[in-house]
């Protein structure tokens, strides 16, 4: 299996963080990998066999291009003989920003055809143009122009939603209420805001934020058995049952499960994103 991470021409860091790139041989044997909730959209183009995907308990099968997110559940893909995708990692509102569709009309589900979300066919012939291309430094090059051609510039929407984030690494007691009092609106434009660009509430971001806080000091101490009362402590929660609550409602594991998982090596969690 031949994989890499390529980050996002500077021109576009505020739209996407960074390419996933993976190829599997026609000899390979199958490989089934895990990626963590990173509450970011992804947009998937598959230039090899079907690719079967699970969110929960939902599971579809990736043909040719598809819009996933924003991620909240853990993702489990099977990368068959020959496989051959780019998945391109939005961040922050980067996907409205593209395509410029709310994304409350995500609200439905977690998997879309983004030629359907647009009522038009041009991500169908982006995958066109850019599957007739053997090199992949020329198919980044033409998804790149793209998203030049197509991203809305930045705006004061996208920048307060930047500005915000730093609210949210520190633990605010209520940084709605924060983020109201310093932008000088109300706490409902700034749900609102969160909504549209982003698919999710600043409520939602708060509890992501610090169980993904929890894998990654996890998966950087790895320890064989975790203090769990430690965690609980460390990271802000009630008790453990409130710990355990999370890894059922984000990973559908227990602690321990995953803790296994992580150790046979087929887990990823996304890279940290340039914003949060």
């Amino acid at each position: 299996m031949n994989s890499q991470l390529i980050d996002a021409d500077e021109r576009l860091a505020t739209v996407f963080s960074h390419y996933y790139c993976v190829q599997l041989s026609p000899e390979d044997e199958p490989v089934t990998l895990r990626l963590m909730p990173n509450y970011e959209m992804l947009l998937a183009f598959n230039f090899g066999p079907p690719i079967p995907i699970s969110l929960g308990d939902s599971h579809y099968r990736i043909q040719k291009t598809a819009v996933l997110g924003p991620l909240q559940k853990m993702l489990t893909y099977e990368l068959p003989a020959g496989a051959d995708l780019i998945v391109v990692n939005f961040t922050l509102d980067g996907f409205y920003r593209l395509l410029g569709v709310s994304m409350q009309k995500l609200k439905a589900g977690d998997w879309h055809d983004p030629d359907v979300l647009l009522n038009n066919d041009c991500f169908s012939e982006l995958w066109q143009k850019t599957a007739r291309i053997a090199n992949l430094n020329d198919r980044i090059r033409v998804l790149n122009a793209y998203a030049l051609q197509f991203a809305a510039p930045v705006d004061a929407a996208s920048e307060s939603l930047r500005e915000s984030i730093p609210y949210f690494r520190a633990a605010a007691l209520d940084p709605i209420k924060a983020l109201a009092e310093t932008q000088q609106v109300s706490p409902r434009s700034i749900q609102m805001r969160f909504q549209s660009h982003l698919g999710y509430s600043a409520k939602e971001l708060t509890r992501f934020l610090r169980f993904r806080n929890v894998l990654g000091f996890l998966t950087q101490t790895n320890p064989a058995t975790p203090d769990w009362l430690d965690l609980v402590l460390r990271f802000g929660y009630h008790d453990h049952s409130h710990l355990i609550k999370d890894f059922q409602y984000y990973l559908g594991l227990t602690p321990r499960r995953f803790l296994k998982q992580l150790a046979q090596g087929n887990v990823c969690i996304s890279k940290t994103g340039r914003f949060y």
